[in-house]
Parts: structure tokens; sequence; C-alpha cells
């Protein structure tokens, strides 16, 4: 097995997480197949890479990968380059040897390996986690080492933020992975048991393409209702229908998701239910002559009042339509009326 737990390290000088962890005792080419596939030192969410693939099969391995010295190497960094290599069944790699080194100290010269490299927010999560659990680091040195190296603010709550999203289930992390749910819009989430997440994941953010603005909220009054009637996710969506024309073929995600929240606003929102069940009857009695009006309830729920939208392309049709709002004066009105 190799020596992970002492990879003897240089000196440490100071703080920057930009210091010297190891020296390189050879360069040269090592089979694939000598490499140990697993080691303990890829943060990296998910190894493929189509475009690094494409790369590779044109132009070989131009960067070497960074292995320990053992008699089987373990990859320390490169491990994207290392899988591209596999999966297009390359039988040599150019590597770098390094002197044996602390496990920290390796793992730390992967974070250096990909700084201002392309890394995702799963990846980011990754590292801390394992930063945390498999190197134990301390918090003073996550915040002096690790996050700066991820292009992360030396922030406690950014900290938080990230050690917790390394522990939603893998259906969620997937789909943040993907960007079919925008991280900015997770943290309530955060505070949802993992069946849950997993429910969630499966069953709503597969189908639907919701705004940061919109998961952020639609997790808050989920959270808020589960609270209130101790039920799961799952017996909260059976029991009002929350999921209902969610799996409609030939539907835009983008509808889906308008409908979903829409859903759980209302039931989050009874008396605006009731609002909105008053206003769209009132509505329509406006708009039965005046095809030509847009008449919403404000955006802002919270507001009274209503949004009166009209296109016009003439005087004429403007003297008409300002007829037509003189007759409906007293139902317009009547929209001030109705209490949310």
């Amino acid at each position: 097995m190799a020596r992970h737990d002492k990879i003897k390290t240089p000196a440490r000088t100071g703080r920057s997480s930009t210091r010297q962890v190891c020296g390189i005792l050879s360069r040269g080419v090592k089979a694939v197949r000598d490499i140990r596939t697993a080691g303990p030192f890829c943060y990296r969410y998910r190894l493929d890479d189509a475009e690094l693939l494409v790369s590779v099969k044109a132009l070989g391995v131009l960067m070497p990968v960074v292995v320990t010295n053992d008699e089987r190497p373990v990859v320390i960094a490169g491990h994207k380059r290392f899988h591209a290599a596999q999966v297009l069944k390359m039988k040599e790699i150019p590597v770098l040897v390094t002197a044996e080194m602390e496990s920290k100290d390796a793992f730390l010269l992967n974070l250096v390996s990909n700084w201002k490299q392309g890394v995702s927010d799963m990846d980011r999560a990754r590292a801390i986690g394992m930063a945390v659990r498999e190197f134990h680091f301390k918090e003073k040195e996550l915040f002096s080492m690790v996050m700066p190296l991820l292009g992360l603010s030396e922030d406690k709550a950014v900290l938080e933020f990230y050690q917790k999203a390394d522990q939603f289930p893998r259906s969620f992390k997937d789909l943040v992975e993907d960007g079919q749910l925008p991280l900015r819009g997770v943290p309530s989430f955060l505070k949802f048991s993992g069946d849950d997440q997993d429910y969630f994941a499966k069953n709503i953010g597969m189908k639907v393409k919701l705004t940061s603005s919109q998961l952020l909220q639609a997790g808050e009054w989920l959270l808020d209702l589960m609270k209130g009637t101790g039920k799961c996710l799952r017996e909260l969506c059976k029991e009002h229908g929350i999921l209902a024309k969610l799996d409609m073929r030939g539907m835009d995600p983008r509808t889906k998701a308008d409908r979903f929240f829409a859903r759980v606003k209302r039931l989050r929102f009874p008396g605006y239910s009731l609002y909105l069940e008053a206003f769209e009857e009132r509505r329509a009695d406006i708009l039965r002559d005046a095809k030509e009006l847009r008449l919403e309830p404000v955006q802002g729920f919270e507001e009274p009042g209503f949004e009166l939208h009209a296109r016009v392309k003439s005087p004429g049709e403007l003297d008409r339509l300002l007829q037509k709002l003189s007759v409906k004066r007293s139902s317009l009105n009547s929209l001030f009326e109705i209490v949310l």
C-alpha cells in the first residue's frame, strides 16, 4: 500500500498557500496500468472532461501527471489527465515523481496545480470536505491555505456553506454540478433532511428549471410548510398535489418551474390564493370587451393594487381604450377592495 500518511516534507515557510510543498525526484514516463487508479488526493467531483479528452486524443498528455514515489505510484495532481489517458487506453503517460511528503502537503500540491483553473462549486465543496475529514486541516489552515487556492474568500460563512453542500446527497449534487439547480438558490435546502433533499432532486429538481430566486424562495416555503405540518416533503407533495403536471410531455422546464413555484406559493400563502381567485374572477369580467389590455396582480404579492398594460398603435385606439376603461371604472375600483 502506498505511504499516504507520510509521503518527509521540506521545511514549511509561513502561512502562504503557495509555499513549496514538494521536491521532484525525476521526470519521465510510466505505464498507465502501473499507476493506481484510486487515491486519496482527488477532489474533482467528476473526472470526465469532453474538451480535455479531445485535446489528449489529438495531442497527448502535454503536462505531466504528478505521482508519488511508490512501487505502484498514486496520482497526486492531474487526475483528469490521467482519467483521459485511461479512457483513451493510452499505454504510457508523462509523469513527475515527487519526493516523500506528508499527505496534507500532497493534497495542497494538488490544489496548487489547479489554482485559477476550472474548478466547479462541487469540486470546492468536495475539496473542503476532504481537507477536514481526510487530512485534518484546522480552521485557520483552511482559511489561510485551502480556501484561497479554491478561489474562495476567507470567510466563516462561506466555509460552513461549502462544508454543508458537501453533505448533499449525490442526486442533489449532480444537479448543482450540471447547473440545473443554481448554487445561489440552494442555501435553504441545507436545512432539509437528506431524504427530503434526495426527494426534491429526483422528483422536482430534475424536471423544472427554477431561477436562483425561485429556488431559494421555494426552498424556504417548503421548509416552513414541513415544519408547520410535521410532514416530510414526500408526504407534503402527495397530500397537496404539488407535483401535478410536472411530467407533461413537451412542456418547457421553465414553464414547469413557474407552475411549481406558483403552486408552492399558494400553499404557503393560502390567503394569497383566495386573493388570486377573486382577482381572476373580476379580471375576466373587466377584460371581456378589452382584449388589448393585460391586467395582472402586483408581482410583489405583499403589495396592494394591480398592474395594467396595454398596447395601442394609434390615437383612435387610445380613445377607444380610454372609453372602455371609463365604462369599467367601478370594476377596476373593486380590485382595490380585495384583501390579501
